[in-house]
């Protein structure tokens, strides 16, 4: 039985996140109206793929370049995209979500390959979307 590596994995699917973060938005922004209640780290304007890259890399910006958790934000970020993506847009609006979340990116860290390529996934994302 052939073994897949789970930090290739993540590898992987952060190269395509990536690089949907580098393509500009074919489209304008989604229309706003965000939802009543969203977690308060809950992507905002969802819309078209790109316009979900272009809100991951904007709220990435915003982290502060002197935040001790800077890298740890965001991964959760990324994390919080892929699962919107995988499980629609609407969960978003779900209480639970945060709390799912938490317990992907926790168990993510507590495995000691996942956690080495969570943290290379996030200098990544960092390096793509500089402070500005």
């Amino acid at each position: 039985m052939t073994h897949i590596d789970p930090a290739s994995q993540l590898a992987a699917l952060i190269r395509v996140q990536v690089a949907s973060l580098r393509k500009p938005a074919s489209r304008g922004r989604a229309a706003s109206g965000a939802p009543s209640r969203m977690a308060p780290s809950a992507p905002q304007g969802l819309g078209a793929p790109a316009d979900l890259a272009s809100v991951v890399a904007q709220r990435i910006r915003a982290i502060a370049p002197d935040d001790p958790q800077r890298e740890r934000k965001a991964f959760r970020m990324f994390l919080e995209t892929v699962l919107l993506a995988e499980l629609g847009a609407s969960i978003v609006n779900d209480p639970s979500f945060a709390v799912m979340v938490d317990h992907v990116q926790n168990q993510m860290e507590a495995d000691p390959e996942l956690a080495q390529a969570s943290r290379a996934a996030a200098r990544v994302l960092l390096e793509s979307a500089p402070p500005s």
